[in-house]
């Protein structure tokens, strides 16, 4: 009997056979018989090339796109202003059923709270979620929005039902960037309701990032429509995370000459 480990895809001794499968793989182990030089089994070990394979599978449907790949906790700068927050993510379980919200810690430096890494944690965790098999989707607010748009100008509720579905079925969802929509009419808060208190009513994950805090996000969605019943409900569902620190896309630097830039 011989033993043998498969840690990638690249190693697949199968993967030039049509009638495997990955999926053939799902038990961690499989059992090949030889015959040559002389009979013998060899077991081989593919846990690891089966995660690989899922997590790949997963992070090409999560809605990450570009450099977001390679945004992970592994790869962070990690500071006194992150190192609180990023750690509570990594431990984060997504099985409980409960969310999290993550807003800027504003200061007179940076008094909006652009860049402190929200977005960055946010796909750092996407990559975690597809690393521990989990399917989930990453998505900005204002692209959610511009869906339901699409699927408005369709006109055709089933068009719209699919585009509510995507976001309130997926096991968890990260919403990047709420509160920077734009809204002409009470259609838009009422779909965002709509699925922040599906999920919340189903215990499925929410995971948000944000420049404004809760009464902010009252005031943006409606002080008298929707935006008391969407902080309510996130308030009641999700665990409260600050990053603050400077606008980290902005990196001071100097040329040759000795003058300052600006780069991000």
């Amino acid at each position: 009997m011989v033993n043998k480990t498969i840690h990638d895809p690249k190693e697949c001794p199968w993967k030039d056979d049509h009638f495997r499968k990955c999926e053939d793989c799902k038990d961690g182990q499989r059992t090949v018989e030889r015959w040559e030089p002389k009979p013998h089994r060899v077991i081989y070990d593919v846990s690891a090339c089966f995660e690989e394979v899922r997590y790949r599978e997963l992070i090409q449907k999560s809605g990450l796109v570009g450099i977001e790949l390679e945004h992970t906790f592994e790869a962070a700068v990690i500071d006194e202003h992150n190192r609180a927050v990023y750690r509570r993510l990594q431990e984060w379980d997504p099985t409980q059923g409960r969310g999290i919200y993550i807003s800027a810690d504003k200061s007179p430096d940076n008094p909006q709270g652009n860049g402190t890494g929200k977005s960055y944690a946010l796909h750092a965790l996407t990559h975690r979620l597809c690393r521990m098999g989990i399917r989930c989707l990453y998505a900005r607010t204002v692209d959610f929005l511009m869906e339901l748009r699409a699927a408005y100008d369709e006109n055709t509720q089933e068009s719209e039902r699919r585009v509510l579905d995507r976001y309130i079925h997926v096991p968890v969802l990260l919403w990047d960037d709420l509160g920077k929509e734009s809204f002409r009419t009470e259609w838009g808060p009422e779909r965002f309701y709509y699925v922040i208190d599906a999920r919340v009513r189903l215990g499925k994950p929410i995971v948000i990032s944000s420049n404004f805090d809760l009464p902010e996000i009252e005031e943006r969605f409606g002080i008298d429509n929707f935006g008391p019943a969407i902080a309510s409900r996130l308030a009641g569902f999700c665990k409260f995370l600050k990053l603050g620190g400077p606008d980290r896309r902005f990196r001071l630097r100097r040329d040759f000459d000795g003058r300052t830039h600006l780069s991000c």
